[in-house]
């Protein structure tokens, strides 16, 4: 269905869109952009051993905008103005957010396989600098194009431009999105979709239907930065309000001036009765709140996870981590009627009650909301299959329940999975209760000498807290001085560094042998006894891995505890087809394993994908092989870095 259709409109619009369109023409193609969200781009197309690749142009303009805006004139009172052109209603809020050619989420971006990706990044902000960074791309050849500051490249200032140029090569489920404070949260991202070639598509014959994406968003009435001040400085209670599922939700009803009540809209998936859907999921959220949809009276068949097939697992519910994605199939196989869509949150969102709704709408339905109660403390039903269920990994076995290590790839095994590895590596995840010079600076308000409402523990990575470089590693390297490097086996010699009471910060840097077996263990336990252990999605760059375990061991956990189960052969590791995936969780209290093979050359950013623990530290850097190995500087890169002239 969707590739007859795509054929039509190519046919008419080929020459328009792909020829007659100026791409410096700013104002232009941001119209089309709103309103048509690039359906028309000549690389949306079938993928066939026929077409050669394509060098596929975009622009992305980045703005501060508003929802609820002006351009929102009566809504929600008069629905059809929710979706004027740059109206933004999301639930119902005023807020100023970031965007994407107006958009929310920002446009799609869909190509072929092999098909070269042009992005013109144009940041019209009048004074927040801004990064694009590609989600779930390995940037192979490309590590300058991966998008996170002062690793890859300088940051996009405001007034400037920056052409990201990469190669799709790998097929399947991406995203977009700022990777520059908290530009994520507040609506800087959107998907992204890479097709098979049409003979390559081991999953063609289990759906109709390729043409819905679903984003699933935490969300906050207050801004990104504003929640991380108060967060750091004021108390430590902060949490997401709500969501928003592809830009749209309801938090509260709003009463007109003739006493009329109204609902700020919903997203509405249209569907055909007897047709099966292949749905991407998408979890853009910023924060603590990992996510459970389900589909009332639908099951869904998972094929997919992070852009790479598994063996297909049918589940009534999926939970997912920020950064992740799923590709399932929906057989609207039920009456022509509503149904809602519903997502409900963990972690801090639990403290908030934080939910959402939206609707598939079968054909002939009427235009109203389905049946069934909508809320957060909903009757539970323990035969509920759940994908991934929140913070566990396979201690706690249940019939009904799919355990990630559980998943059989449909790739072959590779270099990875073989018994014996060259590298292993152990990252500790912890929470510490020190000072920060950051938030919690020592003699003036440090961690102890404030009420514990006002506590807020620092995140950090083998005891080591992120500072980057004032320059960017992959072009700038050569401007660094080896002791500006640090990691555990070589930590400053400062005395904040040797001293675990204390905060280290330094530029954390691991080096992995090129086209070496790697295992990553991932230990997620607090050593100095807090309630308080958050299960972290982690997410690297550059590179899939293998996930070979992982386990919740309920209680704060040590790296050495870890260690030991190894030698007595406790960790069970699944080296038979086990999952690809490049964001995964690190239950709270236990282990995760995961094995890769270093065969990207660069630079690489690992860390936690919520955005309040990576900004402050919860981070570090693989460099995978050395200098001499990595693709070379793209010619006039742009160059940054400090400014201290000797004093006159």
């Amino acid at each position: 269905m969707k590739y007859q259709i795509y054929v039509i409109i190519l046919l008419v619009t080929f020459d328009l869109t792909g020829g007659v369109i100026n791409l410096d023409d700013e104002e232009f193609f941001g119209e089309m952009a709103d309103r048509y969200n690039w359906p028309n781009h000549p690389c949306r197309r079938i993928c066939s051993y026929n077409d050669v690749p394509r060098h596929c142009f975009y622009t992305l303009v980045i703005e501060e905008f508003s929802s609820m805006s002006k351009a929102c004139h009566n809504c929600p009172f008069n629905v059809t103005d929710c979706f004027r052109p740059h109206c933004m209603p999301t639930d119902g809020k005023q807020k100023p957010l970031y965007v994407v050619n107006r958009q929310l989420p920002g446009p799609l971006i869909e190509v072929c396989i092999n098909d070269i990706i042009v992005v013109d990044v144009r940041n019209r902000m009048l004074s927040e600098s801004t990064v694009i960074h590609w989600h779930g791309f390995k940037q192979r050849g490309t590590p300058y194009m991966d998008g996170v500051a002062y690793v890859n490249q300088c940051p996009i200032l405001p007034g400037t431009d920056f052409r990201y140029t990469f190669r799709a090569s790998d097929p399947g489920t991406f995203f977009y999105h700022s990777h520059i404070g908290y530009q994520r949260a507040d609506g800087l991202f959107g998907p992204i979709v890479v097709n098979k070639m049409i003979n390559e598509d081991r999953m063609a014959n289990l759906y109709d239907n390729d043409d819905l994406y679903i984003m699933i968003h935490d969300w906050s009435h207050k801004t990104g930065d504003v929640g991380a001040v108060e967060q750091f400085y004021v108390t430590a209670s902060v949490a997401p309000t709500t969501m928003l599922i592809n830009g749209l939700g309801r938090f509260q009803q709003f009463q007109s001036a003739d006493g009329k009540m109204f609902y700020s809209p919903v997203a509405v998936f249209n569907v055909s009765q007897g047709v099966r859907y292949r749905i991407r999921l998408i979890n853009s959220g910023a924060e603590d709140c990992p996510m459970k949809m389900s589909v009332d009276s639908h099951s869904l068949l998972v094929i997919s996870m992070d852009s790479n097939d598994i063996e297909p697992v049918e589940v009534d519910a999926i939970t997912t981590w920020s950064g992740e994605r799923v590709d399932f199939i929906l057989n609207a196989n039920q009456r022509p009627d509503n149904y809602w869509i519903r997502v409900s949150g963990y972690g801090v969102c639990s403290n908030t009650s934080a939910h959402q709704v939206a609707i598939l709408r079968y054909y002939g339905a009427p235009f109203e909301d389905p049946m069934g109660v909508v809320g957060y403390d909903l009757p539970q039903n323990n035969k509920e299959r759940i994908l991934n269920p929140y913070n566990v990994g396979v201690e706690v076995k249940s019939k009904e329940n799919v355990y990630l290590p559980d998943l059989k790839s449909m790739d072959p095994n590779d270099h990875s999975l073989r018994k014996y590895v060259d590298q292993q590596i152990y990252i500790k995840l912890d929470f510490y209760n020190i000072d920060n010079y950051d938030f919690a600076r020592k003699d003036l308000y440090g961690f102890n000498q404030v009420p514990y409402s006002r506590w807020m523990g620092t995140f950090q990575l083998n005891h080591i807290s992120l500072k980057l470089p004032p320059v960017p590693l992959m072009s700038q390297w050569n401007m660094l001085e080896p002791n500006d490097f640090c990691n555990a086996e070589n930590p400053p010699k400062r005395v904040d560094c040797m001293d675990e009471t204390l905060q280290c910060a330094c530029t954390h840097v691991i080096s992995l042998r090129l086209n070496s077996v790697v295992e990553l263990i991932f230990v997620n336990g607090d050593s100095q006894g807090n309630e308080f252990i958050a299960a972290h999605p982690m997410h690297l760059h550059g590179h899939f891995f293998r996930v070979v375990a992982i386990e919740n061991l309920e209680g704060n956990v040590t790296v050495e505890q870890v260690k030991q189960l190894d030698r007595e052969g406790k960790i069970k590791r699944i080296l038979d087809r086990a999952p690809i995936k490049d964001t995964i969780k690190a239950p709270s209290g236990g282990y995760t394993v995961v094995r890769l093979f270093a065969d990207n050359p660069g630079y690489w950013l690992f860390h936690c994908h919520f955005e309040q623990h990576s900004n402050i530290g919860m981070a570090l850097i693989f460099k995978v092989g050395e200098h001499e190995e990595f693709p070379k500087v793209p010619y006039k890169f742009p160059r940054c870095g400090n400014y201290l002239p000797r004093a006159m």
